[in-house]
């Protein structure tokens, strides 16, 4: 299958490749920014790259736009590709955003978190939702989508959006929390591994039972006279005080999810 990518960034640069393994040749890539559109290029084999809209290639049979939610309806507001598959690889913009570019649109959405820093992910595991205009764009995704993933299901753009909520709260919220751990430990000049059992037995028992009754700590059990304690403490540090409204809101809230 030809096809052109827009976009050249984080989920770009895991995605492409994993296409082009599962048989799709790219013959272009747009990326705004023309140095990084040529990276990419050479990254995955295409024969051209280009940093205008009006050069697009019209000889691919899919046009994937890999591009930030930003960015993603100022193109689809300039792309006309009447009789192409079109798809997106975004979580909350929905499946209706491409139907100006052409009829045949869809949402190939890979669910994970990517960064050009890290090794890439096998995507075997890794589940993509699809979300088709019509049958025949459907079908295509969908044999598409089983070359690269074992791991492949259709979701509504509504589905899809609490999904993409969903990674935020796991991924994105989860680690922002390790963050303000790791700037605590850093202030008093302690070892941030401490925590990696931690982290490790947490991430063992959401996977293996229910989240809600692996909730654990001073919140769920109402345990005041903790909680005072904890909040009066990061109050008397610069980094302490940077967090100290998190742990408050989140205490409440654990405290509301489990009030008898």
């Amino acid at each position: 299958m030809k096809a052109v990518l827009l976009g050249s960034g984080n989920a770009a640069f895991h995605i492409a490749p994993a296409l082009r393994a599962a048989g799709v040749e790219w013959l272009q890539v747009y990326s705004r920014t023309s140095a990084h559109a040529r990276e990419m290029a050479e990254r995955i084999g295409a024969a051209s790259c280009t940093d205008s809209l009006d050069e697009i290639s019209k000889e691919a049979g899919l046009y994937l736009l890999a591009v930030s939610d930003q960015a993603l309806p100022a193109i689809a507001g300039r792309l006309r590709l009447p009789g192409k598959t079109v798809a997106h690889v975004a979580g909350s913009v929905p499946l209706s955003a491409l139907a100006p570019v052409s009829g045949h649109h869809g949402v190939m959405y890979f669910f994970q978190t990517f960064s050009k820093e890290a090794s890439s992910p096998d995507f075997r595991k890794i589940p993509v939702c699809l979300e088709a205009s019509d049958d025949v764009t459907a079908n295509l995704l969908e044999s598409l989508a089983r070359r690269v993933s074992d791991k492949v299901c259709f979701l509504s753009s509504e589905q899809r959006e609490v999904l993409h909520i969903g990674g935020v709260f796991v991924n994105n919220y989860v680690n922002f929390m390790y963050t303000a751990a790791s700037d605590l430990f850093a202030e008093q000049d302690m070892d941030f591994s401490l925590l990696h059992p931690l982290m490790e037995q947490t991430l063992e028992k959401a996977l293996r039972i229910p989240p809600a009754k692996a909730q654990t700590g001073p919140a769920v059990r109402g345990d005041k006279e903790v909680l005072s304690r904890h909040l009066r403490r990061l109050s008397q540090t610069p980094q302490g005080k940077r967090y100290e409204e998190t742990y408050r809101l989140l205490a409440h809230a654990i405290a509301n999810r489990y009030e008898k």
